[in-house]
């Protein structure tokens, strides 16, 4: 298959982004659920990490509670690159926590890959897996709306096929 004008664009786009704004890191430190707030990450930096991202908040109550918000995500000059980590079900939640937080990071992660109870509970993370015009409709509109780019996080299927045509559609969006 032969590369077009426009997925040549986006390979240099994707380029400039990992080696220009994140510095090609080369130790990063995954999303942990309540371990990755600002002094892990500061601590994690001084032991030689490149690139951290926040725990993975919940968009919702980011929107509603300024608390919330405040406390996950606090950050610092010292704390960039940097990569906020929502988890949503929700077009509007999804783009509206991560024009929150364009400003004070370098990229937004739409967490699929979370399996846990709460995840299922909650309807986002892995469970949202099988719902690919939902996800196409989420990431398309934050990539158009959000100034920073938009990355994900994904589970893979016990099927390769299927892991590739999913990782397709969200690379499309």
């Amino acid at each position: 298959m032969a590369e077009t004008s426009s997925d040549t664009h986006s390979n240099e786009k994707a380029y400039k982004f990992w080696n220009d704004t994140l510095g090609c890191p080369r130790h990063i430190v995954a999303p942990m659920v309540d371990q990755s707030e600002l002094p892990w990450r500061l601590l994690s930096r001084r032991y030689g990490a490149n690139l951290v991202y926040t725990p993975m908040l919940h968009a919702g109550v980011f929107l509603r509670d300024a608390g919330y918000r405040t406390q996950s995500l606090a950050t610092c000059a010292e704390d960039r690159p940097l990569i906020v980590q929502f988890c949503a079900n929700t077009v509007e939640n999804f783009v509206n926590a991560a024009k929150f937080a364009e400003g004070m990071c370098d990229a937004v992660d739409l967490n699929l890959g979370c399996p846990q109870m709460i995840a299922k509970r909650g309807h986002y993370g892995s469970f949202l897996q099988d719902e690919w015009d939902l996800l196409y409709d989420m990431v398309s509109t934050a990539c158009k709306e959000v100034s920073v780019p938009i990355t994900c996080k994904v589970r893979v299927f016990p099927e390769v096929e299927k892991t590739i045509k999913y990782a397709q559609i969200l690379e499309r969006a």
